[in-house]
């Protein structure tokens, strides 16, 4: 492989070996679709993901990673990863998340 000039916003890898072990890899676009390619096959989640609706509020999101976008930009999470917690209410696993309640639609 030969060393190309990587852009100021590189593509970013991550490889997950378990909980406390991860790397992460910097590369450019080109070998970035590459790569994603070539592993598109093992993919774990081949599922759409579910459209989410905030009760309280009656707004619509694409996904739960959405919803955690917006209570982010509202500052009522700082956690990139509330969606989990979104998904937990939706799953009917917990009753609401971060004051609110949300549920799947289609």
């Amino acid at each position: 492989m030969t060393n190309k000039k990587i852009s100021k916003t590189p593509y970013i890898i991550r490889l997950t070996i378990n909980e406390k072990n991860s790397e992460t890899y910097r590369v450019s676009k080109d070998l970035f679709i590459t790569i994603k390619n070539i592993i598109k096959p093992y993919q774990s989640f081949k599922n759409k993901p579910k459209k989410v609706k905030c009760i309280e509020t009656g707004e619509i999101f694409e996904n739960a990673k959405d919803a955690n976008d917006m209570l982010i930009k509202k500052g009522v999470s700082s956690s990139y990863d509330a969606y989990n917690r979104i998904k937990e209410v939706c799953n009917k696993r917990k009753e609401a998340a971060y004051g609110l309640h949300w549920v799947f639609v289609d």
